[in-house]
């Protein structure tokens, strides 16, 4: 009886192995099997050539941006330290810029100013925080690094600008620097602060009037036109704002290196890791 059930199985194999049907099914899956494989294979070929592509032109990015803020943070800082009187405001208000920017770089880098966007950037974001301090403000010595290719003149009229501006309330100061040194008009200063043209116009009427009293230089407002650059006055007022401004961008330039962004900025980016895991999903399910 085994040996009857023994040849029936063998029969049957034997069958199965003679059905021409069966054995082009069975060719059928195995060339369906191996197209298929090197498909998946072409896939992950391809995915690790886009990422490799992603990740370089990610690389020349990320390299730009670290320019860019090398470049422009000396400068940054030292507008913000104009516009505020405080290191500190100041320079959460720059590395808050500069954040943002990376984090939209290449929105930012295709602006006809990366340096504008940044400086607006910088400029909301110290008016937003200052509704917060602005009414503990008094007045207060602001310790500089100094610009050690300047005259002795130019220090002494330099800090002298300095701290006829820390004696201004902050919105005076905040106009004054952006109308004097910005080359900002009333409309644009009104609509960046929230406040109307005539309130800009009465405070830095105020801002001039006590810094040219300070400064004992004529308080008369030059006219842009009198300038071959559009929107820079020259009135002694101006100018000596001006003065002050580049000699702390040369102190600022002269200091301790640019300080780095937070590390979890300068890393790689949520967004960045993001599109790498579902790419990197999505191999994954091709690869099975």
């Amino acid at each position: 009886m085994s040996d009857t059930a023994g040849e029936a199985a063998s029969g049957g194999d034997s069958e199965t192995r003679d059905d021409p049907g069966v054995l082009e099914d069975f060719e059928q899956s195995e060339d369906s099997e191996q197209v298929e494989d090197f498909e998946q294979s072409e896939q992950v070929e391809d995915f690790e050539q886009s990422e490799q592509a992603t990740d370089s032109a990610q690389s020349a990015q990320s390299e730009e941006f670290e320019e860019f803020y090398a470049r422009t943070y000396p400068w940054l800082a030292a507008r913000a330290v104009m516009l505020s009187g405080n290191w500190q405001n100041a320079e959460d208000a720059v590395q808050e810029a500069f954040i943002e920017a990376m984090r939209r770089w290449p929105t930012v880098r295709a602006c006809a100013s990366p340096e504008g966007w940044v400086a607006t950037t910088m400029r909301r974001k110290l008016s937003r925080d200052g509704r917060r301090w602005w009414y503990r403000w008094k007045p207060t010595e602001l310790t500089v690094p100094a610009a050690a290719s300047a005259s002795v003149e130019e220090t002494s009229e330099a800090l002298a600008a300095l701290r006829a501006l820390g004696m201004l309330p902050p919105r005076q100061r905040q106009v004054v620097v952006m109308h004097s040194l910005e080359g900002m008009s009333y409309a644009e200063i009104g609509a960046e602060l929230g406040i109307s043209a005539g309130s800009v116009g009465s405070n830095l009427h105020k801002a001039r009037a006590r810094l040219s009293l300070l400064l004992d230089v004529s308080p008369e407002l030059g006219r842009p036109g009198e300038s071959l650059v559009p929107g820079v006055r020259t009135d002694p007022l101006s100018r000596a704002l001006r003065g002050a401004a580049a000699w702390l961008l040369d102190g600022l330039r002269a200091s301790p290196p640019v300080p780095p962004l937070p590390p979890d900025e300068r890393g790689d980016r949520p967004g960045r890791q993001a599109d790498r895991g579902g790419r990197g999903r999505q191999a994954d399910r091709g690869s099975r």
